[in-house]
């Protein structure tokens, strides 16, 4: 199956050498079905990143910011190693922020080279995980990715670029092992130096300071397909347009929301406990019209497992507000 593997890995290894990823990709596979025009994928970004993995200089309150990044075509990116960093990777980088990163995409958006803003919990402290849905299509395939390393001058873990559509086909799952990159705007060290502008800025680039000078990884990103495998969604309950049903419920692991929308448009999914605080969120970007199903694995945006009780469902897409109600039982 030449496709399948040495496309696959001839393509892989174009996709890294333009997003220069310098990481180990492990478990990518394809299905075999006809592919559909979407998929949705759940990313559990696992940091390792600690005193035992790099000793040199660890900080007090080690931890990584909000995930930032988009569903995009090959005909933009956002950030590529030995190019100058945008203010959108700069802010993120040096302080966390996402809203110039955000701007940007939606730029991209607007230009019609790109689909959707990808926002994210973030870890606290390190190590740890968080995970983030969202959906893809054939026309957007690529996501970029990113993360600020907290605290630091300019350093940040992520992926530019990576394809999830291969071959004709969806990619069942893909990790990528996340290396520490230098944004080339701040000429600090150590993790608590000074902020000292660097003047001109220098290329993104591998970082070369002295606490990533062994080349251990940061931790993983792994994507993983989590669409409604054929049959179990013909169990399904159908909505209208006029609601969303959670299913299965009650649940005990894992359930998810099936919603359908009149129209596409900017869709944000996020699930709340009884006391109205958002748990996790599920999606944010576009969605296309029609019936969706978001699955929710059951934990909070820190990755913890959450408790037995009620939560809900919350579906804002335009003027239209969807509420589901699930229950948990341990």
């Amino acid at each position: 199956m030449p496709c399948l593997q040495g496309r696959w890995t001839s393509h892989l290894r174009r996709s890294l050498a333009a997003a220069v990823l310098f990481g180990l990709v492990a478990g990518s596979q394809t299905r075999a079905e006809a592919a559909t025009l979407t998929a949705q994928y759940v990313v559990r970004f696992a940091a390792t990143w600690s005193a035992a993995s790099h000793p040199i200089q660890f900080p007090p309150n080690p931890h990584f910011s909000a995930l930032i990044g988009g569903t995009h075509n090959a005909s933009v990116h956002f950030w590529v190693p030995g190019e100058l960093a945008s203010l959108g990777i700069k802010d993120m980088a040096e302080r966390g922020l996402t809203a110039s990163l955000g701007s940007e995409i939606q730029a991209a958006i607007n230009g019609g080279t790109a689909a959707a803003i990808l926002l994210g919990g973030g870890i606290s402290p390190s190590p740890g995980n968080v995970s983030l849905t969202f959906t893809i299509g054939q026309s957007f395939p690529l996501v970029t990715l990113v993360s600020m390393v907290a605290p630091s001058p300019d350093w940040f873990g992520g992926v530019t670029g990576v394809s999830l559509f291969v071959c004709g086909a969806w990619v069942d799952s893909v990790t990528v092992s996340l290396q520490a990159y230098d944004a080339g705007t701040d000429s600090g060290t150590n993790y608590t130096s000074a902020n000292l502008a660097t003047l001109p800025p220098a290329p993104i680039a591998l970082s070369s300071a002295p606490p990533f000078a062994v080349g251990t990884p940061l931790g993983t990103f792994t994507f993983r397909r989590v669409d409604v495998p054929s049959g179990t969604e013909e169990m399904t309950p159908g909505p209208g347009l006029d609601r969303a049903v959670g299913f299965p419920n009650p649940f005990q692991r894992a359930t998810g929301v099936r919603f359908a929308l009149p129209r596409a448009g900017n869709t944000i999914v996020s699930v709340y406990d009884a006391a109205g605080h958002t748990v996790q969120v599920l999606h944010t970007g576009h969605l296309g019209a029609g019936s969706h199903f978001l699955p929710w694995d059951g934990r909070d945006a820190r990755g913890t497992r959450t408790s037995g009780g009620v939560y809900f469902f919350r579906v804002e897409s335009g003027d239209r507000v969807l509420t589901a109600k699930v229950v948990r039982v341990n």
